[in-house]
């Protein structure tokens, strides 16, 4: 059990950040036509895509439009992963089908974490469809590779094994999603945005602690055999939650004005096995730290899989 003082979800009712403040939606981001010759998003060295020397012959109003497009891309990957992805493992937990591995606390508090990942995908949808209509992007409504991608994955478990699945990929999803949030908080200079993005990160750690705290007591449950099982799937799990759209980047960098033979530079870069092995190690550094704290590396098999998914080094210490 834990101590209380160690709680994620302690004072919860006043500090959520997201449900607190309801304010955050009453942005107004103006008109495309008004923001097409301000430096609205931030364009740092760091940037795969902005930073590719093919964009640089663009103009200031084209590179605002592109980053515009990719940021509504990942609002709405992360709405359906908090209330699809995120949510579905929660009500694994809240309904104590993992009372094997987790004390009830536990579940009562993945009902917190469920009804913060409600406000979370309205706010972040809202504020998806302020910035399409600020910039007249067209919505998309094509499936998401990364949804897809995690949804077949729980599909291939057994039936007896998919709320276990279920809360793998929740705990994936939760430790990794604070890095990656930083990042967008980082490409905009918008105040509205990023008052919004720093109160959903001051959730999201609190939901970080939760679940590293959660899979310390499944590791614990699990047998030798069913942490080389589970262990080893990891790799592909992270691997699903950043995985990137050739054809969706294809399209933007198209209508940027980019020939095909610079499109398909760019697309090397970000589309690439080693750049988005590198991607997804440094999003994903805090799973693999709780998964460090876990002993999860001392398991040769474990450890092979990760090493071979370039997720850690070959000489990494047991």
């Amino acid at each position: 059990m834990r101590p209380a003082d160690d709680a994620p979800f302690k004072d919860w009712i006043a500090t959520s950040a997201v449900r607190a403040k309801p304010p955050l939606t009453d942005f107004a981001l103006g008109r495309g036509d008004d923001l097409a010759s301000v430096r609205w998003f931030v364009f740092g060295a760091q940037d795969e895509l902005l930073s590719h020397p093919a964009l640089r012959p663009l103009g200031l109003a084209e590179r605002n439009r592109l980053a515009a497009a990719r940021l509504v891309q990942f609002l709405d990957d992360m709405t359906l992963t908090e209330h699809r992805i995120v949510n579905t493992a929660a009500q694994a937990i809240a309904q104590n089908r993992l009372k094997d591995f987790l004390p009830e606390p536990m579940a009562l508090d993945a009902l917190k974490l469920y009804t913060d990942e409600g406000y979370h995908a309205f706010f972040t949808a809202h504020a998806s469809r302020a910035v399409r209509q600020c910039f007249s992007l067209a919505a998309r409504d094509e499936p998401s590779l990364k949804i897809a991608a995690l949804e077949a994955w729980v599909a291939e478990a057994p039936p007896a094994q998919r709320d276990l699945a279920w809360f793998m990929v929740g705990f994936v999803g939760e430790t990794m999603i604070t890095k990656a949030i930083v990042d967008a908080m980082r490409g905009t200079a918008h105040s509205g945005l990023q008052r919004l993005l720093l109160a959903h990160l001051e959730d999201e750690w609190v939901h970080a602690r939760y679940f590293a705290q959660a899979f310390a007591l499944v590791w614990k449950g699990l047998d030798a055999s069913a942490r080389a099982h589970w262990g080893g799937q990891l790799p592909r799990v992270m691997a699903a939650f950043h995985a990137r759209d050739p054809r969706l980047h294809g399209e933007w960098l198209e209508q940027a004005g980019l020939d095909a033979a610079a499109r398909e530079r760019v697309l090397d870069r970000l589309c690439g096995g080693e750049g988005l092995t590198t991607r997804t190690r440094r999003l994903c550094a805090n799973t693999l730290q709780v998964l460090e704290r876990c002993g999860a590396f001392k398991h040769k098999a474990v450890r092979e899989r990760f090493v071979e998914a370039g997720l850690i080094d070959p000489d990494h210490r047991r």
